[in-house]
């Protein structure tokens, strides 16, 4: 089989621990080359085996003959590598989420079709395996009540838009259908460091969805429960989950002690991302995550941000940096 030749924009903490120790152990992935800004590259260089570093993707895309780019940088950076590598002709995995705003979202899925590309956004809760043991639950016409929840002690900027897009995502997968009428609220005086969020998402399938992302939390919890069907599932992520059908409960535990191998990297989704995003590279497959994918999500999370209050767009002249391009 032909190796998968690879670029990587960006190899900061996220990416060390999320999607490099899983393509490190493809043997059809070719580590070509990296888009650092460290002054010394040499370490990150060595440690996850690529053969070239750049200081823009750019140069990057100038020089090498790729097949497939992995934008890992901050948010804010995003849409210019994406539109860089889809113009170049690669393939593209970004992390999520896909822009800062919906309109470049949506600029770059159009761009990704006109070049015949695949676009996957690291939405990486679907390919966890305790949501997808759950989803699982409800075939094609989904849950018809879901309650995702990701809550946690103190604020950040823009909270609900850098944390609760996971949940977002998960209540359009597990309901399926488009978004109908969306109510929600947020607590808080300060718009770009909330407190927290609510929402209630009515979908045209009849299904409805409930989001909860406190930032008043004593501690992280990340859960969901869907009902219908007369099934339940109940998710404690990232390592349980109980499906219920037809009065039988079945629980599998993903804890060290009973799935010894597993991390991070497994229980949450990433590595079943990257190694779905390869397997679209190779059969030209729209991913379950695609471009098209990520808009939408983003789209609702607009809504539940406009009718909350919140901003939808980044505040002017304020970075967001604490995934640094390293």
């Amino acid at each position: 089989m032909t190796a998968i030749r690879v670029g990587v924009v960006g190899a900061g903490n996220i990416a060390s621990i999320a999607q490099l120790p899983t393509l490190v152990q493809r043997d059809d992935v070719d580590l070509r080359a990296l888009v650092s800004r460290r002054d010394d590259p040499t370490q990150v260089q060595r440690r996850w085996g690529f053969d070239t570093v750049y200081r823009t993707a750019d140069e990057m895309l100038a020089h090498e003959d790729l097949d497939a780019v992995f934008v890992l940088t901050p948010r804010s950076e995003h849409v210019a590598g994406v539109e860089s590598a889809l113009r170049a002709g690669v393939d593209v995995f970004c992390e999520k989420p896909l822009a800062t705003s919906t309109a470049d979202a949506v600029r770059l899925a159009e761009l990704a079709d006109a070049h015949q590309r695949i676009l996957m956004v690291g939405l990486n809760r679907r390919f966890a395996p305790v949501y997808v043991a759950a989803r699982e639950a409800f075939g094609e016409s989904g849950a018809t009540f879901c309650v995702a929840q990701k809550n946690r002690p103190g604020s950040e900027y823009r909270a609900t838009f850098e944390n609760a897009i996971h949940m977002v995502d998960l209540l359009r997968w597990f309901c399926s259908g488009d978004v109908v009428d969306v109510s929600a609220s947020a607590a808080g005086t300060d718009p770009w460091e909330e407190d927290g969020t609510a929402a209630l998402i009515r979908f045209s399938t009849g299904n409805t969805g409930v989001l909860m992302a406190a930032r008043t939390a004593g501690a992280w919890s990340e859960k969901l429960d869907a009902y219908g069907q007369m099934r339940s599932a109940e998710v404690i992520a990232p390592d349980f989950v109980a499906v219920t059908v037809d009065g039988i409960r079945t629980v599998r535990s993903m804890s060290p002690e009973a799935f010894g191998w597993a991390t991070a990297t497994e229980t949450f989704g990433f590595a079943g991302a990257v190694r779905h995003f390869l397997d679209r590279v190779r059969d030209r497959q729209q991913p379950l995550t695609s471009g098209w994918e990520a808009v939408k999500t983003q789209q609702l999370l607009d809504r539940i941000l406009t009718v909350s209050g919140l901003p939808t767009h980044e505040q002017e002249g304020r970075q967001w940096a604490s995934k640094a391009v390293k």
